[in-house]
């Protein structure tokens, strides 16, 4: 079973069993009070509101800071800014259903959500790893006499 899984998703499902519970309190921690957050704030400024922070990605400080912990502060940040790059697309792909869902049939609606999702994500990749070329070239001139 775990090589179907491997081939599929490229994980080994043998490795479901170190999970500490310490972080899987840590993660469904962070989820709740995300939650509680956003059923706050709809109580406070409607569903809408709250509706919107539901779209936060609760995991997602519990498991920087777990990555952080295990794999040090460099490839927490390389994930954190992979999921900065996911949120602009989830958010273009959230206005590009909004705007379609009405007016077109529903297939066509995520097609173009999610072409919309996928050219915004790696429209942010890129632009992002441009400057970061850019600048490190920059302070390799700065250093050469």
């Amino acid at each position: 079973m775990t090589r179907y899984f491997h081939g599929y998703f490229g994980g080994d499902t043998k490795k479901l069993g170190d999970i500490r519970l310490k972080d899987l309190v840590t993660r469904f921690g962070f989820g709740a009070g995300v939650s509680l957050v956003a059923g706050v704030i709809g109580l406070l400024a409607g569903a809408r509101a709250g509706g919107m922070f539901l779209a936060f990605p609760a995991i997602l400080p519990a498991t920087l800071t777990i990555i952080e912990k295990e794999d040090g502060r460099h490839q927490a940040l390389e994930d954190e800014r992979g999921s900065s790059y996911g949120t602009v697309g989830l958010t273009v792909f959230a206005v590009s259903s909004a705007l379609t869902i009405v007016a077109w049939a529903l297939a066509a609606t995520l097609v173009v959500a999610f072409a919309a999702w996928a050219v915004s994500s790696f429209a942010c990749y890129l632009a992002v790893e441009t400057l970061r070329r850019r600048r490190r070239r920059g302070r390799g001139r700065q250093q050469d006499p």
